[in-house]
This record gives structure tokens, C-alpha cells and sequence, in this order.
């Protein structure tokens, strides 16, 4: 009896191992990252648009530059980095809400242009689908040797996705190829019909803490410091349908919910983790309508998002006070509305950014050029634009201000007076040794018209 079940016994254990080797001979059931963002993800591992890799699950494949790589501001790994020179160098590690925009240049970029390429070197390291765990583990293996003086980290929406398989930081382990890919296959087919439990969040909300406070550490120990960003986010009904069609959340998950948790956890753990936060939620929250500056998925940022970043990031990086972000957004969203020939949205948008900040000089100067100046008569109104300027801050050596006075004057029909401001802006402008620059050309223009008791209007010929 006991030598049938050994002769059984042995007989089953053989057939796993001939089966364990058809699976290898095969190449079925290896370990490939299975995590899912919109189900992008496996598509472009599928595609080559990225290649697994051992240390970070996936990443974009090496070779020359391309388009995108070729001015080196966006990081692969294995890139080489700018050797020090001097200016400061700024990482950015993060996710597609750090990479990704319409116009292909991101806050990263806009960062970089507004401190200026000769004082800073800006560095982004970000990828679509990333999460903490993948952002440490790439600052392990090559970012943190660049000893960046500053690295600004924005993670969360992936962390708090749902996995297909397991958290992020189990990967490493089965990644083994000594683990039986028998068992690797009958895991995957028992997890695909498995509920929260089989997906568990790509990364807990802890080791979410726990890995922000383990990367500034880490930026700490080259002697640079950290910032976390907290993303925006706008939510509603049609999104969450998505995102639990593409399986990033499961039924009963509330991702407005999980990424406020996820928000929280990163305030609690700044206290004490050695970096600071810059609530780039509050920031966007602040206008009273964050979607305006979000996609439509209510998470990645518009180019006026981004614009918004940076703006309100450079004055961070540099030590400085930082504007009202509800007043930047706005007045953004007021430029864009202009841009578009939305006049009458503009003047709206504009007017409510002046009133957000009543003390910012540029914000006044702009809603004011727009009332002077506006293609459309119905939203042209001088007397609107001098009480504009009336309730803006003093600015008697600016000539740019003196300039939008002029315009001001001109549409309310004070012709005289407009040339007298113009005059004076153009003496501004000589003394300050522009007076053959294309502003002061411009300005002479101008006064021509007025000369002739004509307003200028924006796009008019002339």
C-alpha cells in the first residue's frame, strides 16, 4: 500500500516537473508585471513603447534620442545626467500627471524657463503608471548619484489603483525565476476571479508615507532636500464609471475618497519625514472650480494647469512669496478664454482673478488692457478699465502701466490725456535706456492713433 502511494506520489510530482518545464521551454507563465492605468500600460509593454525591467516593473527602452529625449530634460534610465556646473539642479519624479501635456511641455519645462537655464538644471524623471514604490526604487538605482539639490515628487494616483495582481513591493519576489510558474499561473487564474482581496491597492497608504519619507531620506543623504506635490483632482460620476471600467478601482471604491486618504497620509507624514508639501490640491481647489484647469479624467492638468504648477513652484524654489493661486488660475483661464476670441468669458475670468488679488499690479494691468482694448465693443469699456487701474497699486515709474492708462484713456474718449500717459511711458522707457526696444515702438503707435482721436483696438489694422 505504501508503495502505491510513493509510486503515485513520485508519478505526480514528475508530471509537475514536466509540466514545470514545458512552461519554461514555453516561456508560459513568467513573471510580467500585470498593473493596469487605463490599460495603457500592458498595451505599450505589448507594443515596446515601454520594456520590462527587473528593478522598476516597466520602463521606457534605451537607445538614441528621440524627439522627445533629445533635449535631455525628460530622463530614461541609464541616461546620463548634467555634470555639476554650477546651477542648481532640480529633479521632478513622478507619473503622467508630471510627464504629460497638450503642448509637450509640462511643468517641468515651464519650471526651468521661469528660474531661468542659466541658474537651474531641470531634470524630469516620470513616467504613466508610476507610484512611489517605483519612483524610490528608480532614485535607488541610478537618480539619487546625480545628487540633485532639489527633488519635487508628485505621486498618488497609481498608488491608490487597484492592483491585478500584487502590490507593487511583492513584485520583486516573484520576480524570481526560482519560483514555480505553475503556481504563478493557477495564482493569476484564482486572482481573476478574486474581488478586493485579490486586488489589493497597487500601494498602501502607509507604505505611501513610508516611501515619500524613505525618498527624502535618500535625497537628504546626497545633501538635497524635498518637496512633495499634491495633485489636484475633480472627480465625478462619468470618471469613476471609467476608471472602474479600465480596473483601476473595484465596486464600492470611492477614488475622490481614496486620493483625499492618500493626500492626508502625505501631509501627516511631512510633519516628520523630512520633506515639505506643496498642496498643489488647495492651489487648484482655491479658484472653486479645479476642473477648469484638469482633463476630463479629473487628474492629469491642462496646459493652463501646468502653467499654474509653475508659477506657483518657481517662487517656491526660489524663496520667495508665492502669488494667489486662485488669482493665477483664473487669469490663465482668462488669457485662454481671450485667446480664443471668448471675449466676454475673458473679461469674467479676468475681473474675478483682479478681485482674488486686488494687490497684484500685473493682474489689474491686464483685466484693464482687455476692457480698453477688446476686439468686441460689448466688452470694450474705457470707464470699466480706468477703475480698473483707480483700484490697482501705484505704479508711477512703470511704463508698461502708463502704456494701459493710455489705451484706458483713449477708448474713454479723453484723447489728450491718453497722449500725455503715452508720453510719459515712452519717457519711462528712454530713461531706462529702451527707448529704440519694440515696446517703445509699439507705444509710439499708439500715440499716433491718439493723435488722430482714435482708440486702439487689439488686431485692428492701422
Amino acid at each position: 500500500m505504501m508503495k502505491r502511494i510513493a509510486l503515485a506520489a513520485g508519478a505526480f510530482v514528475l508530471s509537475l516537473a514536466a509540466a514545470e518545464l514545458a512552461l519554461r521551454l514555453l516561456g508560459l507563465g513568467a513573471a510580467v508585471p500585470a498593473v493596469s492605468l487605463d490599460r495603457h500600460t500592458a498595451s505599450r509593454l505589448e507594443s515596446g513603447v515601454f520594456v520590462f525591467d527587473r528593478d522598476l516593473l516597466w520602463r521606457e527602452p534605451s537607445g538614441p534620442a528621440d524627439d522627445v529625449h533629445r533635449g535631455g530634460h525628460f530622463v530614461r534610465v541609464g541616461d546620463p545626467m548634467p555634470a555639476a556646473d554650477g546651477r542648481l539642479r532640480i529633479l521632478c519624479l513622478g507619473d503622467s500627471c508630471v510627464r504629460l501635456s497638450r503642448s509637450n511641455a509640462p511643468w517641468s519645462v515651464r519650471l526651468e524657463q521661469e528660474l531661468g537655464p542659466d541658474r537651474v538644471v531641470v531634470r524630469n524623471a516620470s513616467l504613466p503608471g508610476y507610484t512611489t514604490w517605483q519612483g524610490l526604487a528608480w532614485l535607488r538605482v541610478q537618480l539619487a548619484a546625480w545628487k540633485p539639490d532639489l527633488v519635487l515628487v508628485s505621486f498618488g494616483w497609481n498608488d491608490h489603483w487597484r492592483a491585478a495582481a500584487w502590490p507593487d513591493k511583492e513584485w520583486p519576489a516573484r520576480l524570481s525565476d526560482r519560483r514555480p510558474r505553475l503556481l504563478r499561473l493557477l495564482g493569476q487564474a484564482l486572482r481573476r476571479r478574486g474581488g478586493a482581496a485579490a486586488h489589493p491597492l497597487r500601494v498602501a497608504s502607509e507604505d505611501y508615507a513610508a516611501n515619500l519619507r524613505a525618498i527624502a531620506r535618500l535625497v537628504a543623504d546626497g545633501g538635497g532636500r524635498t518637496v512633495v506635490l499634491l495633485p489636484p483632482s475633480a472627480i465625478n460620476a462619468d470618471n469613476t464609471a471609467r476608471y472602474l471600467d479600465n480596473g483601476n478601482i473595484l465596486p464600492g471604491d470611492d477614488p475622490q475618497d481614496l486620493h483625499d486618504r492618500y493626500l492626508a497620509a502625505a501631509r501627516a507624514a511631512a510633519g516628520g519625514g523630512g520633506f515639505t508639501v506643496a498642496d498643489a490640491s488647495a492651489w487648484f481647489a482655491s479658484m472653486g472650480e479645479p476642473q477648469a484647469l484638469l482633463e476630463a479624467d479629473g487628474i492629469h492638468p491642462t496646459d493652463a494647469g501646468h502653467e499654474l504648477l509653475a508659477q506657483m513652484l518657481g517662487p517656491l524654489v526660489a524663496g520667495a512669496a508665492q502669488p494667489n493661486a486662485a488669482a493665477v488660475g483664473l487669469g490663465l483661464l482668462g488669457q485662454e478664454a481671450a485667446g480664443s476670441g471668448r471675449w466676454a468669458e475673458a473679461r469674467t475670468l479676468l475681473a474675478r482673478s483682479a478681485a482674488a488679488a486686488p494687490d497684484d499690479l500685473g493682474i489689474a494691468l491686464g483685466l484693464a488692457w482687455l476692457l480698453a482694448t477688446c476686439p468686441d465693443a460689448a466688452v470694450r469699456d474705457g470707464a470699466a478699465a480706468l477703475a480698473a487701474l483707480e483700484a490697482a497699486p501705484a505704479a508711477e515709474d512703470r511704463p508698461e502701466a502708463w502704456d494701459v492708462r493710455g489705451a484706458a484713456l483713449a477708448a474713454a474718449g479723453r484723447f489728450a490725456e491718453a497722449r500725455a500717459a503715452a508720453d510719459r511711458a515712452l519717457a519711462l522707457l528712454a530713461a531706462d535706456g529702451q527707448g529704440e526696444g519694440p515696446f517703445a515702438a509699439a507705444v509710439t503707435a499708439r500715440r499716433g492713433l491718439y493723435a488722430s482721436d482714435q482708440a486702439f483696438v487689439m488686431g485692428e489694422a492701422r
